[in-house]
């Protein structure tokens, strides 16, 4: 039997509309007319057929045997209709821009980045490498890490992780120069990073060697200095074999996690700075900015807590601030 002469689409979207919402009015805000645009869609499509679709009262509409025998039809229909057009529609592709200094991005977030981006395919991520970050926001950036004594004002900020300070050391250095105690650094090459200083003027070396309660142990005049901002240098002439240096607790956990570096004793310090994740205000619950956030502080997670530190040390115990 052949198939007859399809009816108006306008008319059959119209129909279908009011018949699921129950309302000419409420079919006509979804489709962006007017009731009596609806109405008279319907009648036509009542013409076509030769049939009544609606029974119209006052205050209400009903669907005839005949509305009620075409409406589920329809209704999946355009469902069908609307899903394959959202598949055959190219997605738009949300970015990612992060920005942050050159050492937490090549030391912290590269190593780990491509379990973000298997997790989120549909994010497109750029990285914005910057040698430090001033007070202001990054104009571009959707993201900010950054390393301050303060969470940034004006910002949405969420912790990353509270720094720690540390020595750290290659195996091979510390057998090579038999290190096995801090009195042993003494006889060692050592790095020092003139960038990081406390209390205004004293140096990581100095109040690590105070904490530790060996003031004289470390003589700086004869260090490998990394002048104003070392950035990743210093981490990465640590796991060449350089020297012994003291370092924060993120940018060395990588190495510390496959042995290429070993924190051989403490003390272990808080840093009077900490990581921040910060993006304009609002921007937070956007799905691929807040995807990126929850994220990036549970892979920080492994390394923010003193604990942490202790294992990765061995050692049973540490001075310095609890927290």
């Amino acid at each position: 039997m052949p198939l007859s002469r399809m009816p108006k689409l306008g008319a059959l979207r119209a129909f279908e509309a009011a018949a699921r919402r129950g309302s000419f009015k409420d079919a006509a805000q979804e489709l962006s007319v007017t009731p009596g645009a609806i109405s008279q869609q319907i009648k036509m499509l009542e013409d076509d057929l030769g049939v009544a679709l609606f029974v119209r009262k006052t205050r209400a509409i009903h669907l005839t045997p005949a509305g009620q025998q075409l409406q589920p039809t329809l209704s999946d229909a355009f469902l069908q209709i609307r899903q394959v057009v959202d598949d055959v529609r190219p997605k738009a592709t949300p970015t990612l821009r992060i920005s942050s200094t050159n050492a937490l991005i090549s030391k912290w977030l590269l190593p780990r980045l491509h379990l973000f981006t298997t997790d989120h395919p549909e994010v497109q991520v750029h990285i914005d490498s910057q040698q430090s970050l001033g007070d202001g926001a990054e104009p571009d950036a959707d993201i900010e890490i950054r390393y301050a004594n303060a969470p940034p004002k004006d910002m949405h900020v969420e912790l990353l992780h509270r720094e720690l300070m540390l020595v750290v050391a290659s195996p091979e250095v510390l057998d090579t120069y038999n290190v096995t105690s801090a009195e042993d650094l003494r006889n060692a090459p050592i790095l020092h990073d003139t960038h990081f200083v406390h209390a205004g003027s004293i140096s990581s070396w100095e109040l690590w060697a105070q904490h530790a309660g060996l003031p004289d142990v470390v003589d700086l005049s004869k260090a490998v200095r990394f002048e104003r901002p070392p950035g990743g240098q210093i981490v990465d002439a640590a796991i060449a074999g350089v020297g012994i240096a003291i370092c924060g607790s993120l940018l060395t956990h990588s190495a510390l996690a496959d042995g290429r570096l070993v924190c051989p004793f403490g003390p272990i310090l808080e840093s009077e700075r900490d990581y921040y994740l910060c993006c304009s205000r609002g921007r937070e619950s956007e799905p691929h900015i807040r995807d990126f956030l929850s994220w990036a502080r549970r892979e920080a997670a492994v390394v923010s807590t003193l604990q942490a530190m202790r294992e990765a040390s061995d050692r049973p115990s540490l001075p310095g601030k609890e927290g």
